[in-house]
């Protein structure tokens, strides 16, 4: 199974590696003769990359269709839309991703800048608006951002910009959905109770993904001390909310005497929260990644089964890919995956702790070893991929992370988490939470500048 996954998604990389015709009529012939295929044992490898390449040029066949036509770049066309995430703010404008309602002519999402809005846009409002728009398109030079590639895999079929206008009205202020409010909200709330401003964009970014706070600079120091992934709401925060939804179920049904399979109803509450979380964190590709490996590992111990780490990997990547096959497209795939191998590689040939069976100082220092001996095996084991992606190396990923992961392991993400359940009439020990949860946020940004 694994080797057919793994020829799977290489057919889904082929076609990213070479020139095609994504509108050929000979895609829909070729996915349908790899089924067949499968059946034929000799011919199976290739019939599973073929099957993996066909979806992904049918994935991208969409997304090329969808765009703007033609004929309509340039004009002005008035539209209403409504802001489908966080709008990015850069001196006096401001950038955002739309969805437009009730015309067919425009592609399902656009990106649009607007220079010195009238008001403040924010996620969830619904506006009319006078847009010039055309069709996506961009450079890319070595080592820099490909900003083509980015918008051809967020599926936006149109760039453009506002024209400042008596035309643009605001028609619905705020988000209508429940999770754009929770996600809002925090946000706001987070400005409000958090002096610090890099503090406040950081927590807005571990708790509801909402990362267009964090400035350039951050962004830089975060990179060249390789603590980027702390920002992306991954396994590391999915884990801690499914833990510690677990602990608390244990102990609430411990304590009221419960007399069913606690267990059961304990993994059941921790997969629920680790779900919402993802949700309430936008979805991006290392949380859906976290919450499908919990899903898979949450059924096999309710089956009583002991599930095969690698192939649990291997379902869950292909899962994502199937569902959203322009996510392998994505740095985050290949990165998400690739720490999860290297962790599964050392944990068969490491033991984390010593033999000895009670609390000694022989005991942590074997552990101290053991993180610094990841940290390290983690660098050298992602150290290809971050050189080909983003074409660096942060030699102090290491030493800073031995440090900033229990950080961010046993306090920020922790209270935050905590913060941002506890609102409503306890919102003042909420926020008290919050404010430790800052703290660490300032000592880790203690270690970033002495190290950078």
């Amino acid at each position: 199974m694994i080797r057919a996954c793994l020829f799977f998604l290489a057919g889904f990389y082929a076609p990213q590696l070479i020139s095609f015709d994504s509108g050929s009529d000979l895609m829909p012939v070729a996915f349908v003769a790899s089924l067949a295929a499968i059946f034929v044992p000799a011919c199976r490898p290739v019939a599973w990359m073929i099957a993996g390449g066909a979806l992904f040029i049918a994935a991208a066949s969409d997304v090329v269709d969808s765009r703007l036509a033609p004929e309509l770049a340039g004009d002005s066309i008035v539209v209403e839309v409504v802001i489908e995430d966080f709008p990015q703010r850069s001196h006096k404008s401001v950038a955002f991703v739309a969805r437009p309602t009730g015309d067919e002519r425009i592609p399902a999402r656009i990106r649009v800048s607007w220079f010195e809005p009238p008001v403040d846009v924010r996620l969830g409002d619904r506006w009319r608006l006078e847009l010039r728009l055309r069709r996506p398109r961009g450079v890319a030079n070595p080592g820099g951002f490909d900003i083509e590639a980015w918008l051809f895999r967020e599926s936006i079929g149109a760039v453009g910009y506002v024209v400042n206008s008596h035309r643009n009205h605001l028609l619905e202020s705020g988000p209508v959905a429940i999770l754009d409010s929770l996600r809002q909200g925090f946000v706001n709330r987070v400005g409000t109770t958090i002096e610090d401003p890099g503090q406040a964009a950081v927590l807005a970014a571990i708790v509801v993904g909402a990362r267009h706070l964090l400035t350039d600079e951050q962004w830089d120091r975060y990179a060249r001390t390789g603590t980027s992934h702390l920002m992306a709401i991954s396994g590391l925060h999915i884990g801690l909310a499914a833990s510690g939804g677990y602990i608390f179920a244990c102990l609430v049904l411990g304590t009221l005497r419960f007399a069913g399979n606690q267990h059961a109803v304990a993994v059941t509450i921790a997969l629920t929260l680790a779900v919402l979380y993802a949700l309430i964190s936008g979805l991006a590709i290392p949380a859906r990644r976290a919450v499908v490996m919990l899903g898979l590992v949450a059924v096999a111990m309710l089956r009583r089964r002991r599930p095969l780490p690698v192939r649990v990997v291997a379902l869950t990547s292909v899962a994502i890919a199937v569902f959203a096959p322009l996510a392998t497209m994505a740095p985050g795939f290949l990165l998400s995956f690739g720490a999860v191998v290297v962790l599964l590689w050392i944990a068969r040939r490491r033991s984390p702790y010593s033999h000895a069976t009670k609390f000694s100082t022989g005991r942590v220092l074997n552990a101290i070893r053991s993180l610094a001996a990841l940290q390290l095996l983690l660098l050298c084991g992602l150290l290809p991929l971050t050189a080909l992606l983003f074409g660096r190396v942060a030699f102090a990923a290491a030493p800073v992370n031995l440090l900033a992961v229990p950080l961010f392991s046993f306090v920020t993400v922790p209270f935050a988490l905590l913060g941002f359940a506890l609102d409503g009439p306890v919102r003042n020990f909420g926020d008290a939470l919050i404010d430790v949860a800052a703290l660490g946020i300032g000592v880790l940004e203690l270690i970033i500048a002495s190290v950078a």
